[in-house]
């Protein structure tokens, strides 16, 4: 018993550290967002102080604020529907139409998600350049699809291998189509999974920098490439960056809060079969 507690308690130590590693830093970067300049560099760190909106008000008029979160939410919304809706149907395709090497296939795509994704810049930055794209919505979009579209796949033939072939047949019986049987009874069913996919998708595009700084301009810039424009040469505007990254923060985690539920489910639903 005194051997069970102790192992408790050992878990319950490092869940906290972990808790207090994950928060700490963003309750610094929140915190920052609504103090005075004087008071950003106090030593030690200043806990209790009269807080202010200044940063909020300057990030929204000085740093194009609005322009960058407009651009990150269509970038991220686009992408995210399409690794989904594409990835959702190329997984359909390999566990429903019998294809032989459809394992093969599928490792050949999770190759896709452990290459760094850096890698794929440059012939991206070419491809898009020749087609006359770059500077535009499609560069950053396509290179976010490239990057979330293996994952979306494998996470996606995970729930797909859990439905029970009966009830397509059933819908085939009934005249549905094969397209039929997928969008009407399939669908329905791995829902939670293509949730949880389409989040996890969407957070990647809303916090990626390096595709959405080569791939766009003045006019699409996302947030986190507006927010690196407020690093000068010689100096860093910290309050106004830490209220552009709060605010930047907030979407993901108020939409993760609301559906958690979908999201726990969609990334552990397809891992335990029954």
């Amino acid at each position: 018993m005194t051997t069970k507690t102790a192992r408790t308690g050992v878990k319950g130590l490092i869940l906290v550290a972990f808790a207090l590693w994950t928060v700490i830093p963003i309750l610094m970067v929140v915190l920052t967002s609504f103090k005075k300049q004087k008071d950003i560099f106090t030593v030690p760190v200043k806990w209790l102080f009269v807080p202010t909106l200044d940063n909020y008000g300057k990030a929204f008029a000085n740093g194009d604020f609005g322009a960058y979160f407009l651009n990150s939410a269509v970038v991220a919304a686009v992408s995210s529907l399409l690794s989904v809706g594409l990835g959702a149907l190329c997984a359909y395709g390999l566990t429903a139409f019998g294809i032989r090497s459809a394992g093969l296939l599928t490792n050949f795509f999770m190759l896709g998600k452990l290459v760094p994704a850096v890698t794929m810049l440059l012939p991206l930055f070419v491809m898009i350049h020749a087609a006359g794209l770059l500077g535009t919505y499609v560069g950053p979009v396509l290179a976010h699809t490239a990057v979330n579209l293996p994952f979306v796949v494998w996470l996606a033939i995970s729930f797909l291998k859990d439905v029970p072939p009966e009830l397509e047949q059933a819908a085939q019986i009934d005249g549905c189509s094969k397209m039929q049987a997928f969008w009407r009874i399939v669908m329905p069913v791995i829902l939670p999974g293509l949730t949880a996919a389409f989040i996890l998708s969407m957070q990647y595009s809303w916090n990626e920098l390096v595709f959405s700084l080569q791939l766009t301009n003045m006019d699409t810039y996302t947030l986190p490439v507006g927010i690196s424009r407020f690093v000068g040469s010689v100096s860093v505007d910290w309050g106004k960056s830490s209220a552009a990254a709060t605010m930047t923060m907030m979407p993901i985690i108020v939409i993760g809060f609301f559906i958690q539920k979908y999201l726990a489910e969609g990334t552990t639903g397809g891992a335990v079969k029954g």
